[in-house]
């Protein structure tokens, strides 16, 4: 007899595609309303997190630190969690993950509420939400390939890299609001009500989230092969490895609070604004990338994505409005998202299910160790030299990595599937 979420798979698969397309399919629908609401109710603790920083110590540092505690444990535990996400059950790994959020959320709020909030009780507690998120990614997207048929691929990657713009667009602008209407405290406590629904939504997966193939051990060696697989592959490689040099010198994200407050003079919801608006940016790229159906010229496309971001950052840099600089931080939303869904694409389409956990986790890997350094060399320029001077000396030396990187690896703009 065939399974419930095999024949919802194959009505879907014999459909026109749509940019909906994937959404049609049961679990796949389940797990992606799940993702969007634990991702919003991380991204509201975050933003919350980020302005009681801000708040208490007024650095610019403390922020870089803050976003660098947050991405830490992403590059330390990243490729372990991708492997416990090849080796053990991938849909109970993402409850877990999902339910013990609300101990960070809940312990942020009730010591707000009582006054007892220190610095280090965000540094710690970030650390611990980062932590159990470390886990929920990996497993979440090794899920998908099993869900989805391969024709819809591609569609059902870019609207799961939605979730992520999708929190960061609506989770900030949730938290401003209710940072400045109502309380910290009480922000705190929304995030943690978002993980409810998102739990049950997961139980009612008729899929398994069963590895495929025989049980597998967790250890050194799998982590290992995990990293081979990216190196053999050389075409993912150089897709990292161009994220890598982008990111590190263009992380901008941590040091908006500076120019909420400082530079054009903004409130709590000012911020929010500028934290909403690179997502609102990543949503219109991934939009336009559902609306093509595919992209044949990747490698063309990611290369003049980057240089595009680069010149949005310089933007924003010298923008003397608030709504310029909300304009250019679109623009970087808006490029990166390419990046993002055919960076994740690729991997999907070149990992056999027994590597998907530690496929998905090293692109997590790469992208948080990247924000972590760059979290902190942002916050470290922003210190000494202003956040628009720092924004436009990050600028220029993207363009140098773009164009050293294409010199040192030209399969990588000449790829295409």
């Amino acid at each position: 007899m065939n399974n419930p979420a095999e024949i919802d798979q194959n009505a879907s698969a014999s459909q026109p595609i749509r940019p909906w397309s994937s959404l049609l399919i049961r679990d796949y629908r389940l797990l992606w309303a799940a993702s969007i609401l634990n991702a919003l109710a991380v991204q509201v603790r975050n933003v919350a997190s980020a302005y009681q920083v801000y708040e208490l110590t007024g650095s610019p540092f403390q922020l870089g630190l803050t976003g660098f505690l947050q991405a830490l444990p992403f590059v330390v535990f990243g490729l372990f969690a991708g492997a416990v996400a090849d080796a053990f059950n991938r849909k109970t790994l993402v409850v877990l993950s999902a339910g013990l959020q609300l101990v960070p959320c809940v312990a942020l709020g009730f010591l707000t509420s009582t006054g007892a909030i220190r610095i280090w009780h965000i540094y710690l507690l970030s650390l611990l939400g980062a932590f159990l998120e470390v886990f929920n990614w990996p497993a979440r997207a090794a899920m998908i390939p099993r869900m989805v048929p391969q024709a819809l691929l591609m569609n059902a990657v870019t609207m799961n890299s939605m979730i992520i713009q999708t929190s960061f667009l609506l989770g900030p602008a949730i938290g401003g609001v209710l940072i400045d209407y109502i309380d910290l405290a009480h922000t705190y406590f929304v995030s943690a009500a978002l993980v409810v629904p998102a739990i049950f939504a997961i139980l009612g997966m008729r899929s398994s989230g069963e590895p495929e193939g025989a049980r597998r051990t967790v250890n050194l060696r799998s982590i290992i092969e995990g990293v081979e697989f990216i190196w053999i592959q050389r075409i993912i490689l150089s897709l990292f490895v161009l994220d890598f040099g982008v990111t590190l010198f263009g992380f901008y994200r941590p040091i908006l609070p500076i120019f909420a407050a400082d530079v054009f003079k903004m409130g709590a919801s000012g911020l929010g604004t500028l934290y909403a608006a690179p997502s609102a940016g990543s949503l219109l790229g991934s939009i336009a990338l559902l609306m093509m159906g595919d992209l044949r010229c990747k490698g063309i496309a990611v290369v003049a994505a980057a240089i595009f971001f680069a010149a949005s950052l310089a933007l924003l840099g010298i923008a003397q409005w608030f709504w310029l600089a909300v304009a250019a931080v679109i623009l970087l939303g808006f490029t990166d998202s390419i990046s993002v869904a055919i960076r994740r694409t690729v991997v999907q389409l070149l990992a056999p299910d027994r590597m998907l956990g530690r496929a998905s986790s090293l692109i997590t890997v790469f992208a948080q160790a990247t924000n972590a350094l760059g979290a902190l060399l942002a916050g470290v320029a922003a210190q000494f030299m202003g956040a628009p001077n720092a924004l436009l000396v990050g600028s220029a030396l993207c363009l140098l990595m773009i164009f050293a990187i294409c010199g040192a690896i030209p399969q990588l703009w000449r790829y295409s599937d």
